[in-house]
């Protein structure tokens, strides 16, 4: 799901353009504030690397929700000035201070050019696969990845991830923009709600499931990234836990052998409604015969609660609260 091509730019014209483009810009929305005692430079630690910020970001690309919801846990939303990378999937409802729809410049995998153009001076998430990082780099820009992303589809390589990465990730953020009372006290929030919702293991399994796209074969969460944390906080076994890819395509002669307790299917991936993805999953073959479906054990779930978010602790809520009894 790639942005469609644009006309390639060498690394000295995106420099350039950079450049030309920052000095014409519009005025940047209100920054947020930084504390008391704050200062820049400042180093924080990404996917193992150390990126230095060298002032209070104004101008920040977001690349998924994941990075709208942190940005806004943390306080520091209202720096967005451009949002890509959503594919069509809404936005939790709450919010504190949601971005504006007219800020998305590419719903899919932003460009190089398309980065370069905004004018950002920083880029927020889950990282850059239609773009050059080097070449953003090289025209001035860092980068900065939401921390439950590191490897993305390839979690493995950089260890797992747990619903304290969320927090983790919030706190990061306010020292980069300098809201760190705001950004600490939402941290202190979720981790406390984590801590309520959580529970220990119930012996019921699950499959939590997904479509990519309408045209897509069934998806399901492997034994990494946050849908297993959030499955493992929620007391529920993922029957996929030993296949160590985030992202699985799985088949309902698979789903039928494994047999879980419960169904967790997630909507709204790609804009659809749960009813549809409701409609969409029990219309294929074989699906009718799993004891859950049977039973009815099936949880609706939002699509970004499967992200390394705040909204993924509220997918624990849900899912605690959808399995109870």
């Amino acid at each position: 799901m790639s942005s469609p091509s644009r006309p390639a730019l060498s690394t000295a014209a995106l420099v350039a353009s950079a450049l030309v483009l920052a000095g014409c810009a519009a005025p940047a929305a209100t920054a947020p504030q930084a504390s008391a005692g704050g200062g820049y430079p400042v180093t924080v630690t990404d996917c193992g690397d150390d990126v230095q910020i060298a002032k209070r970001p104004e101008r920040v690309l977001t690349v998924g929700t994941a990075a709208v919801e942190l940005l806004d846990a943390a306080g520091a939303s209202s720096a967005i000035t451009a949002r890509t990378a959503e594919f069509g999937a809404a936005l939790p409802a709450t919010l504190t201070d949601p971005p504006s729809g007219d800020l998305i410049i590419d719903p899919a995998d932003p460009t190089t050019e398309a980065i370069v153009g905004a004018t950002p001076d920083l880029v927020f998430g889950y990282g850059l696969f239609t773009a050059d990082p080097v070449q953003v780099k090289a025209a001035g820009i860092p980068v900065l990845t939401v921390q439950g992303e590191c490897g993305h589809d390839a979690t493995t390589e950089t260890g797992s991830v747990d619903l304290g990465t969320i927090t983790a990730d919030v706190r990061r953020l306010g020292t980069v923009f300098g809201t760190e009372a705001t950004a600490d006290a939402a941290a202190d929030a979720l981790d406390a709600r984590v801590e309520t919702a959580s529970r220990p293991a119930t012996g019921d399994s699950a499959a939590w499931v997904y479509y990519f796209s309408s045209e897509d074969p069934i998806s399901a969460y492997g034994g990494t990234g946050m849908p297993e944390a959030v499955l493992t906080g929620a007391g529920l076994s993922n029957v996929y836990a030993d296949q160590t890819d985030a992202y699985l395509t799985v088949s309902a002669e698979s789903l039928l052998a494994a047999q879980p307790t419960w169904l967790v299917l997630t909507y709204g991936l790609y804009g659809e409604s749960e009813q549809q993805a409701r409609e969409k999953l029990l219309a294929e073959p074989g699906i009718a015969d799993l004891d859950a479906v049977k039973a009815g054990r099936i949880v609706m779930v939002s699509a970004d609660t499967s992200s390394p978010s705040p909204a993924a602790v509220a997918g624990l809520e849900q899912i605690v609260a959808g399995t109870n009894g």
